[in-house]
């Protein structure tokens, strides 16, 4: 039987009578990686790597192919093309409506992935709370995934979490998913990411990474140059990324917001429906709400739940379907917010106008003035504001409602008067 790769390094090693550390000077590879592939606990370097340590342990020509060919043997082979249900895709929304320019500009990306030596492409997907990110991601996925051989891929990282995976962890998921064994995976986060780096290159593959918590969970998913797409959902507009494919969701334009309604609960009352579509924002969450809401009481009219949300002192305690609260989603954004960022947040929404600029906003705060543009940009970063023109600033009047609930549950009167009465001077 012929020797491991890490058996070999460790003898070639021994008879050039080098330690790990004076290899890792000569070659530029890592002690640390010099020794997990001596114990096999990483049997598959990349070619390059390979190529330093032959070159610094100054190995005979004839001697290299073998070199070479134990550190092959050692690497992941393929499996179908079908991924481990650990990364299986969601399945699609039967009713999935609108989105036709987004969904054209996923599939503009993915037509240009393709084997080259620039990096393979990524696209970011961001939008508040209960703007159809990930379902948007999965119609894409599921409409594209048949031209990505390699199989597709789908992560939820579970930015809203306490402690999201870490990008050491959810790598090691990716790999096992695409057919490395667990004893094969690198124990560091340096190896796990250059070993996935490699599996893309010479694969189609898509991959979904949804609701991302901040860059750095998931930089180092990002993939090198290869065939494979990348496709990222995030409340957080990920403006430190580089280099990637940006779509920012807002609410539905009038006719699809009504269209999805109509899909989930039925031609009828088209006037009422419209008027529904609008106290739901046009935002998908809301309005898939609402539709399940009726479909679950079935002597309501659509009229009947119109009147019911017009009330806007109840309307999020009206957008309540089982398990699915509009309220819930946006407080998972909320909690994400610095002291500062949160107090702004809860006061604005006493703005007698539909959008502000930074200058009113400062009234709220006059304690802390400097403070209010970072303030601003945490907002519109978690997409809990939107950057409107000139300079000024929107709510979603859905998020608005939910800030000035807050601002009831979390404020005194007396502070909420005086901030009333700044904005108004």
């Amino acid at each position: 039987m012929s020797d491991t790769f890490g058996r070999r390094l460790r003898n070639q090693r021994h008879a050039a009578r080098l330690t790990m550390e004076q290899l890792a000077e000569r070659s530029g590879v890592s002690a640390r990686a010099i020794s997990d592939m001596e114990r096999e606990r990483s049997r598959a370097p990349q070619r390059r790597t390979v190529q330093a340590l032959a070159e610094a342990l100054a190995l005979p020509e004839a001697e290299q192919p073998a070199f070479l060919a134990a550190a092959r043997a050692g690497r992941p082979r393929a499996r179908a093309t079908v991924p481990t249900g650990r990364c299986a895709l969601p399945r699609p929304v039967p009713d999935f409506t609108g989105r036709n320019r987004e969904l054209a500009q996923l599939t503009r990306v993915a037509a240009a992935a393709q084997p080259a030596s620039t990096a393979a492409p990524v696209v970011t997907v961001s939008g508040t709370a209960g703007a159809g990110k990930t379902t948007l991601a999965v119609q894409a996925a599921h409409a594209l995934g048949t031209a990505f051989t390699g199989g597709t891929l789908f992560v939820d990282l579970r930015g809203m979490d306490a402690r999201p995976p870490d990008a050491t962890e959810t790598l090691a998921r990716l790999l096992n998913a695409l057919g490395v064994q667990d004893g094969a995976i690198p124990a560091d986060g340096t190896g796990r990411a250059g070993m996935y780096r490699e599996l893309l290159h010479r694969r189609r593959v898509l991959v979904v990474l949804d609701n991302v918590a901040d860059e750095a969970q998931v930089r180092p998913l990002l993939p090198g140059p290869g065939p494979s797409l990348t496709v990222i959902t995030s409340r957080r507009l990920l403006a430190g990324l580089e280099g990637v494919h940006r779509v920012n969701l807002t609410q539905l334009p009038a006719e699809d917001a009504a269209t999805l309604l109509r899909r989930i609960i039925g031609d009828r009352e088209p006037d009422a429906v419209g008027e529904v579509a609008e106290l739901c924002g046009r935002l998908p969450l809301a309005l898939r709400i609402a539709g399940n809401r009726l479909m679950s009481r079935p002597r309501w009219t659509v009229r009947h739940l119109a009147d019911r949300l017009s009330d806007e002192r109840r309307r999020l305690d009206q957008l309540i379907a089982g398990d699915l609260r509009i309220a819930a989603a946006f407080s998972l954004s909320y909690t994400q917010l610095s002291p500062p960022a949160r107090r702004l947040f809860r006061r604005l929404s006493l703005a007698p106008v539909t959008d502000f600029d930074a200058r009113q906003a400062g009234s709220l705060d006059p304690a802390d003035p400097g403070s209010i543009e970072d303030a601003l940009d945490e907002l519109v970063e978690l997409s809990l504001l939107q950057a409107h023109v000139d300079g000024r600033y929107r709510f979603h009047n859905l998020i608005r409602l939910f800030a000035r609930e807050r601002l009831t549950e979390e404020e005194p009167a007396m502070e909420r008067d005086t901030a009333a009465a700044s904005l108004a001077g």
